[in-house]
């Protein structure tokens, strides 16, 4: 069979779904995946899955109706050309104008991965409230034209219920998108003093949470270290680099940049931080797991299933940045527990958070491979 895959950020499609990529190629499947082409080597890495790669133009934050609609006859375009036998898509744009244009264009078999609510969904200002009146018309809309959805959680499974989104669909419950591996396995501790931030940095990652927690931490331990890995963002919210540089002049963090392997920042942490307003799963709190690295998250959608609060690492209290400097110096004054943490995480990560038992699930309701049920049908 052909499958379209169609996503909002040309890495993801390696770096988040290659692995099921390949899985689909591997199964015998002609898989063509397509996304805007953020950087340029994106075509190749693609190629190296097996599989074919469609650039598209697409601002994944922008609210341009004008545009919405080029992007749907774009998508339209690509998938009459293509004629494939099955559409999947993930992230909101691609969910929404993707499964509308796989619908229009003929496509029998449309599934959508739904990788995390999103602040428009879940934001209650009057703006996004406005917003919503649009929005959740025309996600209930394209959500109806799915054979089948995937959630990575019940949190946001339970919202879109409540919104109307979701109704009679079948969904299942994916628990994550899984990590391979072969790729993130546990690496020694270097060091007992470096806390990691990884994520765009945009306010709903809870980037100011974060600056603010290692200043109260800094002035307590001066020793303690704070580093911030991820990309500037065109998000509304996000930090600029002028406002960035100047927590790094202060000395309070170090900004190690953009990167497209976490593993060796990873590996130099002591702890992962991930004080995000909302997820669909924490991905790199399951990396860092995986690795070895004891996490600090928030108590909300899509990090208290993946974090064991007290075990794996500690949940704090969401927009609270006392709370999170509280348990990171408890973290840096208690090695041996953090350790002990690491350990727990890393057991949890290799027993739940495992790419290719979460890959043959997706492929199994796809119906693109034969295995037995094993995940939660709601």
């Amino acid at each position: 069979m052909k499958v379209f895959i169609l996503g909002s950020y040309g890495p993801s499609l390696v770096n988040f779904r290659g692995d099921m990529i390949k899985a689909m190629v591997d199964n015998g499947h002609e898989v063509v995946a397509c996304a805007p082409n953020d950087n340029g080597d994106i075509e190749e890495k693609v190629l190296k899955l097996g599989a074919k790669y469609l650039p598209i133009r697409m601002n994944r934050t922008g609210m341009n109706p004008l545009k919405d609609v080029v992007l749907v006859l774009d998508i339209i375009r690509l998938l009459r050309l293509e004629k494939p036998d099955v559409f999947l898509s993930y992230t909101i744009k691609p969910n929404i104008y993707g499964s509308l244009a796989a619908y229009l264009s003929g496509v029998k078999n449309i599934y959508g991965l739904m990788t995390g609510a999103g602040s428009v969904i879940r934001g209650s200002s009057l703006k996004l409230r406005m917003i919503q009146k649009v929005l959740v018309p025309i996600y209930k809309l394209a959500f109806k034209k799915c054979k089948a959805l995937f959630f990575l959680n019940d949190d946001d499974l339970e919202l879109f219920k409540k919104r109307k989104i979701v109704d009679k669909q079948k969904v299942i419950i994916i628990g994550s998108s899984g990590i391979n591996l072969s790729l993130f396995n546990k690496r020694p501790l270097r060091n007992s003093d470096t806390f990691l931030f990884i994520a765009r940095l945009i306010r709903d990652k809870g980037i100011y949470e974060f600056l603010n927690a290692a200043k109260i931490a800094k002035e307590k331990r001066p020793t303690m270290k704070f580093k911030i890995l991820g990309p500037f963002d065109t998000n509304p919210t996000a930090v600029s680099p002028e406002e960035l540089k100047k927590w790094t002049d202060e000395g309070i963090v170090e900004y190690l940049g953009k990167t497209d392997d976490v593993r060796p920042f990873i590996e130099e942490s002591f702890v992962v931080t991930l004080p995000s307003y909302h997820e669909g799963q924490g991905r790199v709190l399951v990396e860092a797991m995986a690795i070895g690295r004891a996490v600090v998250a928030t108590n909300v959608s899509g990090c208290r299933q993946t974090v064991d609060d007290g075990q794996t690492g500690y949940l704090v209290p969401l927009k609270n940045s006392d709370v999170l400097a509280e348990k990171m110096i408890a973290m840096y004054d208690s090695p041996e527990m953090t350790i002990k943490m690491a350990e727990k995480g890393y057991k949890r990560a290799t027993d739940m958070f495992d790419v290719n038992k979460i890959n043959n699930v997706i492929l199994e309701h796809m119906e693109l491979k034969n295995l037995d049920k094993q995940y939660k049908i709601i």
